[in-house]
């Protein structure tokens, strides 16, 4: 054993004093001793040979390189008074530090202490045997329960434990001999990471790795506000009531969805997640939506209309906003869909109103004209028809029952018309007005001309009455009755008035019928009252059975 005295002299002394026993065990050091050597507390089984691997083969004075608390090699000379003790087994080792070099040392560690207490992250510097060798205020602050343990040289172990029997500990512990093992076994990775709430719900990210030397840092990041938009983003793509499906960037199979998009497609999640989005889109447009995506240099606004069928068999209409995100590395896409089914029905009616007749649902004059223009920009080698139809004896309907019930008689005639056989477009030019188009080749012009007047022999029940009503056509085609679809129009309307004046019921073709200097212009001028008052037409009461 050192004698008592020796101790207290050594204690004493300003230089770095060492008492090394058999095996070079450390027995003995002095407070210079314990912050040259990072030894702050009992030295425990530690060897001298430790910090300088060959103080075995050295004299009783020599120069030597120590290993300093901060793992740094330091130039020191040493002094050894060999033959202490009961027995003679203790040397005593007295290190001194070659003063440029601990100048040195210590300017270096008022820089990194500088540099540590910057940072704004918790920060803790371990040596290679796990030993606390720096740490800044922000750690202190954190871990409050074991702020008056730290000291330069207290293991990492230890501290956790008295982190663990303080009951003070800011971390949720279960079963705390399980939750030390794993923070041992986390600590002592080359790299780890880990994210951890807090008792008071606050969020720390661990981050620790090991230095070339041996040693480790550690960092502690408060994440709590990066967890917290996580989790608002979280809610807010599950909670969106605007479907959105966030997909691979690359492959584009569907990662996750919300509840909007499994109840618009009609699908599960799993069921959505084995698809991706081309699957649920119309198949002819796969491609041209495949194409949309993978050309995606930015984002993309919805502009084009996309159709679905649902696996409820329902045809839906969307438009898909896509969105580029990035996720570390790896691009995402997030497709935002807006079902605009309602949108597009509302449009294709409007269309379909204004384009057709509100009473009897025929296609309307301007229909009418534009299936004409068309007719006459066709290759089609057939030729195009042109019938001009005006009711007879329809006025006194109106005038004797009213107009519900000319209304009435209306649509039932657009039904007999629309009940003829062949491919043709029936129209309600106005009133009592009707047009047919077609194509056909040869005398087969006039074939539905006479089924229109067959299907007017038959009365119309009006208010219980039987009432029979005819029709006059006046027929106009190309190439000999116009060129043009005005032409053809200007032309079946004089077979029209020729019909009329033939006694009515009755077709006439425009090229059969010499131009006796009426045209549509001045018959519109005399109107309706013309055709009834100079050719009185009166329609047959037959009693209703």
């Amino acid at each position: 054993m050192l004698k008592a005295d020796v101790a207290r002299f050594l204690m004493a002394c300003p230089t770095a004093a060492v008492a090394i026993g058999p095996d070079d065990q450390i027995l003995f050091v002095n407070q210079p001793a314990k912050d040259l050597l990072g030894l702050n507390r009992a030295p425990g089984v530690r060897v001298f040979t430790e910090f300088v691997p060959q103080w075995t083969s050295l004299g009783t004075v020599f120069r030597a390189s120590v290993k300093s608390r901060s793992g740094q090699a330091l130039e020191c000379d040493i002094s050894v008074t060999p033959g202490l003790g009961d027995k003679g087994e203790i040397s005593v080792a007295l290190v001194s530090v070659h003063r440029s070099t601990e100048r040195a040392l210590e300017e270096a560690n008022l820089r990194l202490k500088y540099v540590i207490e910057m940072l704004p992250q918790a920060v803790c510097v371990f040596d290679a045997n796990d030993r606390y060798v720096l740490w800044n205020k922000k750690y202190a602050e954190l871990y409050s329960e074991i702020a008056d343990h730290l000291s330069q040289g207290i293991p990492f172990a230890e501290i956790l434990e008295i982190s663990l029997e303080s009951g003070d500990m800011i971390e949720v512990v279960s079963d705390r001999d399980e939750w030390l093992r794993q923070r041992m076994e986390k600590f002592h990775r080359p790299a780890s990471q880990e994210e951890q709430q807090l008792r008071d719900g606050r969020w720390l990210r661990h981050d620790d790795r090991r230095t070339p030397d041996g040693g480790a840092i550690g960092m502690r990041i408060d994440i709590t506000e990066l967890k917290q938009r996580e989790i608002w983003l979280r809610e807010l793509f599950e909670a969106n009531p605007m479907p959105m499906l966030l997909c691979d960037g690359e492959d584009f199979s569907i990662l996750q969805v919300n509840t909007a998009a499994a109840d618009l497609f009609g699908l599960s999640r799993s069921e959505l997640i084995e698809n991706t989005p081309l699957d649920l889109i119309a198949q002819e447009q796969r491609s041209e939506f495949a194409t949309v995506l993978g050309g995606l240099l930015e984002h993309s606004n919805a502009r084009k209309v996309w159709r679905h069928q649902t696996a409820c068999g329902r045809q839906i209409h969307v438009l898909i906003y896509v969105r580029r995100v990035y996720e570390v590395s790896s691009r995402r896409l997030l497709l935002t869909i807006a079902d605009v089914s309602d949108r597009i029905l509302a449009e294709e009616e409007a269309t379909r109103l204004a384009h057709h007749d509100l009473l009897t649902g025929l296609p309307n004059r301007v229909q009418f004209y534009k299936a004409l223009e068309e007719a006459f920009s066709s290759d089609d080698k057939e030729a195009i028809v042109v019938y001009c139809l005006d009711l007879d004896g329809f006025k006194p309907v109106n005038d004797t029952f009213g107009h519900a019930a000319g209304d009435d008689v209306l649509k039932e005639v657009a039904q007999r018309l629309r009940d003829q056989q062949g491919k043709f477009m029936v129209a309600r030019l106005g009133g009592d007005e009707f047009a047919i188009l077609f194509r056909t080749t040869g005398a087969a012009k006039t074939d539905l001309a006479d089924q229109c007047l067959a299907a007017f022999e038959r009365p119309f029940e009006v208010k219980g009455i039987s009432i029979r009503i005819g029709v006059s056509i006046g027929i106009a085609s190309t190439p000999n009755d116009g060129l043009n679809g005005e032409a053809l129009i200007q032309a079946a309307d004089r077979a029209l008035y020729v019909a009329k004046e033939a006694g009515r019921g009755t077709w006439k073709l425009a090229s059969d019928e010499p131009h006796r200097g009426v045209t549509p212009n001045s018959r519109a001028e005399k109107g309706a009252q013309e055709r009834f008052s100079q050719r009185p037409y009166r329609p047959s009461f037959v009693p209703s059975r």
